[in-house]
């Protein structure tokens, strides 16, 4: 282990609650004001507050390892500790380390005892705490995390270098997992590359001793534009897979990818009676209140972002009125949108239902959505567990994220995270950076 001692501040794990996974071979010190503040703001509504609810869980989860006061092992050599100590700041050592009870001071104050007997660095995002931990002789530092999620979600995906296995695979249409000595949780899905990084095949775990060639597919006369949205359509249009879950961030085509795929196996090849979807009702931001007018007026605004994927999937049709032609497709009861709020009670046999917005469900209501599929059922929950519209849910405690990790060993599922966006320059900018 290095002799290096980081020391996270309170803005360090706000914007990043994983962020002592970086700093591997080294010994990891979260001062107990960094908790208190923590504390603090996880009662606020936003990212922030989001944030501190998912440390503060997962460093419960880490203390029930072993003793967090003098330090807890975790994988790649990090040993985390939580110094407990207050520090009297009255003491003549502290005499210019300001207010006692300011969260600052007392992290200054561990960065400098701890400094006595080992090289300590303050890790922190408050540009004027990392001046005064400069001007106490405190060496500090900035941590971006670098485009790394907050939660470490089952992908669904493995990208190998073997090129030897990709081309067998290629050429004979599967192969035997074992051969190469490669484990894979059911249906999940592989990209063979060589060593300069070029995709040679692409393929899922179809039984534990086959792994398929994946082949491109058109359903609805769309393609897959990356490898994520080729495999989330090869799950979907499996008829031996009764549930897909498709996260990732906003743009990469979850729902235009699930749609289509429903579309072409309700309408087109009529393997299925109906589509029916589903969304819960979170606002984004204030609620406008009160909508008046019928059932199907006031769930009009929720289902604006299902009736452009609609307008963009039946308007390519040549002649095509597509609203005219959903009405229609909806009298006939082939394609149906619901709220959330009436799926109690209901048992809905041979249709897909697709469930969007998937990360505003908590767990127990997941399970309630789950136990309504009936003989014939294919249900796909698709979501952005990084946008969250519900105070009382995190990246971790999601339903959909409940879900993913529950059901990663089930023959009955496949799970694919979307990690490019597709629906425009900007929107992929926005989604990174912001």
């Amino acid at each position: 282990m290095s002799s290096i001692t980081y020391i996270l501040d309170t803005s360090v794990l706000i914007h990043d609650p994983t962020a002592y996974k970086y700093f591997t071979d080294s010994k990891i010190v979260i001062p107990i004001a960094v908790l208190n503040e923590l504390d603090g703001v996880k009662k606020q509504f936003g990212e922030a507050g989001k944030n501190a609810r998912v440390c503060i869980r997962m460093l419960d989860e880490i203390s029930d390892l072993g003793n967090i006061n003098t330090g807890v092992e975790l994988g790649n050599n990090i040993l985390l500790q939580v110094d407990s100590t207050y520090y009297e700041i009255s003491d003549h050592v502290f005499s210019n380390f300001g207010d006692p009870t300011y969260g600052d001071t007392q992290i200054l104050a561990c960065a400098y005892m701890l400094g006595y007997k080992q090289q300590v660095i303050l890790v922190s995002n408050d540009i004027n705490l990392r001046v005064k931990a400069k001007a106490r002789g405190i060496q500090a530092i900035g941590h971006e995390k670098d485009g790394q999620q907050i939660s470490d979600l089952y992908t669904g995906l493995q990208v190998i270098t073997n090129e030897e296995a990709g081309l067998e695979m290629q050429q004979n249409g599967f192969i035997d997992p074992a051969t190469y000595s490669l484990s894979f949780c059911p249906n999940e899905c592989v990209l063979f590359q060589n060593e300069n990084g070029d995709g040679i095949a692409a393929g899922r775990l179809a039984s534990p001793n086959k792994l398929k060639l994946i082949k491109k597919a058109y359903p609805w006369g769309i393609s897959g534009r990356n490898k994520e949205q080729s495999f989330a359509i090869d799950l979907i249009m499996d008829r031996n897979i009764d549930l897909v879950t498709l996260t990732g961030s906003a743009g990469g085509g979850k729902s235009i990818i699930a749609i289509a795929c429903a579309l072409e196996l309700v309408l087109v090849k009529k393997e299925y009676e109906r589509l029916v979807i589903y969304r819960p009702i979170e606002p984004v931001g204030n609620d406008i209140g009160y909508i008046p007018g019928s059932a199907d007026e006031k769930l009009a605004p929720w289902f604006s972002s299902v009736m452009d994927t609609f307008e963009f999937l039946f308007g390519g049709k040549v002649g095509s009125d597509w609203r005219r032609d959903v009405e229609m497709y909806q009298k006939k009861g082939r394609i149906e949108l619901s709220a959330l709020t009436y799926i109690r009670g209901r048992s809905i046999h041979n249709s897909i239902m697709l469930i969007e917005e998937a990360q505003n469900i908590p767990p127990d209501q997941m399970k309630t959505i789950l136990t309504r599929a009936g003989v014939g059922t294919k249900i796909i929950l698709d979501g952005d567990v990084e946008q969250i519209d519900t105070r009382d849910l995190d990246a971790t405690n999601n339903g959909l994220a409940r879900v993913i990790e529950k059901f990663k060993s089930s023959e009955l599922a496949g799970h694919i995270t979307f990690t490019k966006g597709e629906r425009s320059r900007l929107a992929t900018y926005a989604a990174k950076v912001l």
